[in-house]
């Protein structure tokens, strides 16, 4: 087994337990367990094995243990690329990415842990989940660059995309970094009910004060529904415009039929009262349909950069 097997390999691996640690952390919001170690850090209650092991302690604990293995993986990675594959610029900027993002969040963790009552709680709990996602989107388009690049892989050369498009790609994924956000925001503050069972609008109110629960269900609402309007559009753009780039046609159609599930998972959240399947579901969706955008900006290139020719793949092609 040569090295850059093993370093997909790992990739792989890694890419699952950064997903992991998103989901992971859903799931101490939902269940409100982020207190279940009690205000020590990195240790459970300040030991590495607590005598007391209620649900609340077992899912915040798990959480921590994930992401340190995890955190591992990546350094391991980040090490492996930086020192034999110096050369692969884009494999550097992608590992190095993911492993100060992974610092990051376990970094904002551990200051709401330790200093929860001080610590802008929710505002920080948004922020960390931005940044696992982040973490996330990094390390599964580090995967399948070394997918894209695996030595024998036959491809043919496109042509680049406008500086518009480009922009167009950028702005629809920082949008998006937005929503995301306004969703978590929803989560930490407890907004998920704030309006009731009533969908789309809240009860009878169709713009509540923001400064209330109410207000922040329907900001994410109205945010969310802006989104699926913009990725409704740009795959019409791509449709339109680059058929060639089946790459670009593809990803942009994934896009659509995530967002459409994301909305559809928003709604069963508010009809089933909060339930914790349906917030993992959410989660999952939105996460994916990050990397997807992560991967459209990777293919597409920064808006600043020169345009370049791109190597696409092609299916079943190997020599």
């Amino acid at each position: 087994m040569n090295e850059q097997r093993l370093l997909r390999i790992l990739a792989v691996f890694t890419s699952m337990g950064a997903y992991l640690m998103v989901l992971m952390g859903a799931i101490v919001s939902a269940t409100e367990s982020g207190r279940g170690c009690g205000g020590s850090w990195p240790f459970c209650h300040g030991q590495l094995i607590p005598q007391s092991m209620p649900v609340d302690t077992v899912i915040e604990y798990s959480h921590r243990i994930i992401s340190g293995i995890d955190g591992f993986f990546i350094l391991l990675l980040t090490v492996w690329i930086w020192f034999r594959f110096k050369k692969d610029q884009r494999a550097k900027i992608l590992s190095g990415m993911s492993l100060f993002f992974v610092v990051l969040q376990g970094a904002l963790g551990a200051l709401t842990v330790v200093f929860e009552e001080t610590f802008s709680k929710n505002f920080a709990l948004a922020l960390h989940f931005g940044f696992s996602l982040i973490t996330f989107a990094s390390v599964v388009l580090l995967t399948v660059h070394f997918f894209q690049n695996r030595q024998g892989t036959v491809g043919k050369k496109v042509s680049p995309v406008s500086q518009r498009m480009k922009t167009a790609v950028w702005a629809l994924s920082a949008y998006t970094y937005v929503i995301v956000y306004t969703g978590a925001l929803v989560r930490h503050t407890d907004a998920t009910m704030a309006c009731g069972y009533s969908f789309p609008f809240c009860g009878g109110l169709y713009l509540p004060n923001l400064s209330s629960l109410a207000g922040i269900q329907m900001l994410h609402r109205f945010g969310a529904f802006s989104l699926w309007i913009l990725v409704l559009l740009f795959m019409i753009l791509v449709l339109r415009s680059y058929r060639a780039r089946t790459d670009l046609v593809r990803a942009s159609i994934m896009a659509l039929i995530l967002i459409t599930l994301q909305a559809v998972s928003g709604v069963i959240i508010i009809l089933t009262g909060g339930k914790l399947v349906p917030e993992m579901v959410h989660s999952t969706i939105i996460s994916v349909f990050f990397c997807v955008l992560s991967y459209l900006c990777m293919q597409v290139g920064t808006p600043w950069g020169k345009k370049r020719p791109v190597l696409i793949p092609e299916e079943g092609i190997t020599h």
